[in-house]
């Protein structure tokens, strides 16, 4: 049997490696599982694991790490299922691929393509809620929404800093975040798109290379700015110009509506109909077409002021 996994969700792509492992060692023990890293070994050390028999075990699980980076790997993966023996499951872990890649698209279609993607800022909010529930501590789905404000939107980060967290607090408040956690830079994606609507592209290419050198990918910037555009969109559909209001109806934070509001005074209505349709025709083209995401996304920013 073969599983891919793959993602870039940090948390949930480690949970389900994890989980793989521990429901085989469970079954078979721990003696039948052999990890490879494949970028340091040569294909035939490879082939050699995945068609051998099992030796003093009823069954082997062979984890094969970024067997991407292996070059003769690759050339040899449509033959793969074939190749493996009938008594050993292998799991293919691949932390980031690139979608316009071949291998990608290949690998796709092999059995057990299990791709773990980042959360939303709304589903990542509910899950600190539930998480927290499960650790038998509590969060406010408005505080959880701060809390991701402050850390970024990294699950596994999250899910230590809501560990620390508890650990001082079972019940996490605004002012315990506020006091025991770190916010991130001021280079924010508020602060980038507050420089693109004010049209100072000096600050805004400045922010954004600092993002970067936070590791931040572009596509995790986009996901951002489509999120505060979405906090946009409902402050300006909103049957109230009360903060409060808008923030309890919306289970948005207060600090994000302030932000929304501080944003959408600097903008008409043309163009912030214009910057949804240039923003979903952005993000339609990151997730199907062959273009530079930096490029693109900076672009888009920039463009934001004119």
């Amino acid at each position: 049997m073969i599983k891919i996994i793959t993602g870039k969700n940090d948390f949930l792509r480690t949970q389900a490696l994890k989980s793989s492992m521990s429901e085989f060692s469970i079954q078979y023990g721990d003696l039948g599982v052999e990890r490879i890293n494949c970028p340091e070994v040569e294909y035939k050390d490879i082939y050699n694991s995945i068609t051998s028999l099992p030796f003093l075990v009823e069954r082997k699980l062979i984890v094969l790490y970024e067997p991407s980076k292996n070059t003769d790997f690759i050339d040899k993966l449509a033959n793969i299922d074939a190749l493996i023996s009938g008594s050993i499951d292998v799991i293919i872990y691949e932390p980031n691929l690139d979608k316009r890649s071949s291998y990608y698209k290949e690998i796709k279609k092999l059995p057990n393509f299990m791709e773990y993607s980042d959360l939303s800022s709304n589903e990542l909010a509910s899950w600190a809620v539930d998480y927290s529930k499960k650790n038998s501590g509590s969060i406010s789905y408005s505080d959880a929404n701060l809390l991701i404000e402050r850390v970024g939107p990294n699950q596994l980060l999250l899910k230590n800093e809501l560990d620390k967290l508890m650990l001082n607090s079972q019940t996490v408040t605004r002012k315990i975040i506020e006091e025991m956690t770190e916010a991130i830079p001021r280079s924010s994606i508020f602060n980038l798109l507050d420089s693109a609507f004010r049209g100072d592209q000096k600050t805004v290419i400045k922010l954004y290379d600092q993002q970067k050198k936070l590791r931040v990918e572009a596509a995790q910037i986009m996901a951002l700015i489509i999120w505060q555009i979405h906090i946009l969109a409902i402050i300006k559909t909103s049957d109230t110009k009360n903060a409060d209001m808008i923030s309890k109806k919306s289970k948005i934070s207060r600090y994000s509506i302030d932000n929304g509001i501080k944003l959408l005074s600097q903008i008409s209505d043309k163009k912030f109909e214009s910057i949804i349709n240039d923003s979903f025709e952005l993000d339609l083209k990151l997730k199907t077409a062959p273009i530079d995401y930096d490029e693109a996304v900076l672009y888009f920013l920039i463009s934001l002021g004119n």
